[in-house]
């Protein structure tokens, strides 16, 4: 039994793991194979797995790194515009319906809720749908019909859902502020100037900074969302086995768990492990937010035991 913690070996019994360092395990069950994802950064083999960057010498995924931080800035920009016409608009109108009495109103807020369910669906009905049929196009053509698949239509759906919370995160602030004002025995023009400061966008970096962390979670969120179920539209229409790599922004920024989970290979509709958690795609919303929130990780596109990038590969005519 020399050989078995060699990686041939490994290769050659189901549900074996690897890390990048070629340490060999083999877990007894998830708990076990979640366990060592986390503590020893490993990812189950799939047959062949491609090089794996330590951090020295050439970068084996250099390119599909700089294609995919190409194309999340011009998305997020994109995203990040729509979203920052949308709420700036909104929180005018919220300001004047809250401060339209003497004493602020943070009741008022809730009246403002449809306008900004309206414009939440915009937004995700523009730039972010847009985001998530960026590979569909490039794989299979600008016809391909992916708006009612239910990957997408759930994933549309989670950012609605997500983004419309904007208007209890508005009234816990202004309610925390007349609160406070009343508390330290402040008048009816003070508690205002609180509120509105709260609410402005150019008197605190509050909404700007939040429309930037959004537009990045969720540009990365959406063009995962489509690559993986892309990825899994060309199997389904080719009828042949694919796998999806995870590929991290490997800099100073990267979770260390990210950084572990760079090259790790799963069949594609299959599940990562990327700090212990069970991840469809970088910046999955059903996520934990430790490992979603401002994700700049992507995937690629690979056939078993090769390690030939295919993400901008047209199968249209395959």
């Amino acid at each position: 039994m020399d050989n078995l913690w060699s990686l041939d070996y490994a290769r050659t019994v189901p549900g074996a793991m690897v890390n990048a360092a070629g340490d060999v395990f083999y877990p007894d069950d998830s708990d076990d194979a979640a366990w060592f994802a986390e503590e020893h950064g490993a990812w189950t083999i799939t047959g062949a797995e491609g090089p794996v960057w330590d951090g020295e010498g050439t970068d084996p995924w250099i390119v599909p790194r700089m294609e995919a931080a190409t194309e999340a800035a011009v998305i997020e920009a994109a995203i990040r515009e729509a979203l920052w016409v949308e709420l700036s608009a909104w929180l005018v109108t919220v300001s004047r319906a809250v401060l339209h009495t003497v004493l602020p109103d943070p009741l008022a807020i809730f009246a403002k809720a449809p306008a900004w369910a309206a414009a939440v669906d915009r937004i995700v009905r523009g730039p972010v749908r847009d985001a998530i049929g960026t590979t569909y196009r490039t794989l299979l053509g600008d016809g391909y019909q992916f708006d009612s698949r239910p990957a997408v239509v759930e994933h549309l759906a989670t950012v609605s859902n997500r983004m419309v919370r904007t208007v209890d995160s508005a009234f816990d602030l202004v309610a925390q502020q007349v609160s406070i004002g009343a508390n330290l025995g402040e008048g009816a023009a003070e508690i205002a100037d609180r509120v509105d400061e709260v609410l402005s966008t150019t008197r605190t970096e509050r909404w700007p900074n939040r429309a930037v962390v959004v537009a990045r979670t969720e540009t990365m969120g959406a063009l995962n969302a489509g690559r993986q179920d892309a990825f899994a539209a060309v199997a389904e229409e080719l009828e042949t086995p694919f796998e999806q790599m995870w590929v991290a922004t490997v800099d100073r920024r990267v979770r260390p768990t990210h950084r572990r989970a760079d090259g790790q290979r799963v069949p594609t509709g299959q599940l990562f492990i990327v700090g212990g958690a069970s991840l469809r795609f970088p910046g999955d919303p059903l996520g934990p937010g430790k490992e979603v929130i401002q994700c700049r990780c992507t995937t690629i596109l690979l056939e078993p035991g090769e390690t030939v990038d295919l993400t901008h590969r047209q199968f249209k005519n395959h």
